[in-house]
């Protein structure tokens, strides 16, 4: 058994709580809003649940943990810096479960160096409908790099419903995420409407632009991004709910602060970078920046 302590329990940060407790470990939740269970539910299950150790204040986190699960937004990660401080100790690793391929650049100015950072590539859909509530749709996965500390991290999960791998091309993993997040966050925000928004005449082809813009820098950053792979995400954007939205979409829509920085400025910033034009993205990101919560 480990011990862990979870910043941010929000939709991800609750089910990797659950995932923790259902393989046997003792996690404790940083939160600004305290709850005594966390009550779990797949759609079309039964909920389970769990009790709940919460602190709501970084001077009640007593002693560091094995791990620390980040799982704030990647624009909240400086708000969490106490947290971060009070909770990472000696022999604390770090999880890194957001959104962007920038995790341990983000994360590294808020923890002591030489710190193990372990970014998370997370595909878990679901939504918090209250504090300490989750429903989790459907799939479940982690994917980290093939490193010690990742595999590591693996193990934690054995006997949960998580799925958690080990890539050996976790940059590749990466980008394929962000390909998928950064063309469909960005419009869905700018336009306030779900992915059938794409069915509308040229907004298809702005997407596909931004996707292509992605694959592009991806590339240069070294992932194994293959021709197949735009065909294949618009076909996939196309063939979407058109009233699916996304985290970015919602965000936008409940008026909070947008990840656009994680998702679509960075393809800028690594695009001028590499030499790689970006003129979408560019058009695009001060666009997303004016958005107001």
């Amino acid at each position: 058994m480990v011990q862990a302590v979870i910043i941010g329990p929000g939709a991800i940060g609750l089910c990797m709580g659950a995932a923790l407790m259902q393989a046997g470990h003792a996690v404790t939740f940083a939160a600004r809003q305290g709850f005594d269970t966390l009550k779990m539910t797949k759609t079309g299950s039964d909920p389970v649940t769990w009790p709940a150790e919460v602190v709501t204040a970084p001077d009640a986190v007593k002693d560091a943990p094995d791990w620390v699960f980040l799982c704030v937004k990647t624009h909240q990660v400086a708000g969490a810096a106490d947290w971060l401080r009070a909770a990472v100790g000696e022999r604390t690793r770090v999880a890194i479960l957001q959104n962007g391929v920038e995790h341990a650049e983000r994360v590294a100015p808020w923890v002591k160096a030489g710190t193990p950072l372990v970014p998370v590539v997370i595909d878990l859909p679901a939504v918090r409908p209250a504090a300490g509530e989750v429903v989790w749709h459907s799939r479940a996965l982690m994917t980290v790099a093939d490193t010690d500390n990742g595999r590591d991290l693996c193990a934690l999960f054995a006997g949960s419903f998580l799925t958690a791998r080990a890539s050996a091309d976790y940059v590749t993993e990466n980008w394929k995420k962000l390909c998928m997040n950064a063309p469909s966050g960005a419009i869905t925000a700018l336009t306030g409407q779900p992915m059938g928004v794409l069915h509308r005449p040229g907004i298809a082809a702005i997407v596909q632009a931004l996707l292509e813009e992605c694959v592009a820098v991806g590339r240069a950053e070294g992932a194994d991004l293959p021709d197949t792979l735009i065909p294949q995400q618009m076909e996939a954007f196309l063939a979407e709910d058109p009233q699916a939205g996304n985290s970015m979409y919602e965000d936008w829509k409940a008026g909070r602060e947008t990840e656009w920085d994680a998702r679509n400025g960075v393809i800028v910033r690594k695009g001028k970078a590499h030499g790689i034009a970006t003129p979408v993205s560019t058009l695009l990101v001060p666009l997303l920046a004016a958005q107001r919560p």
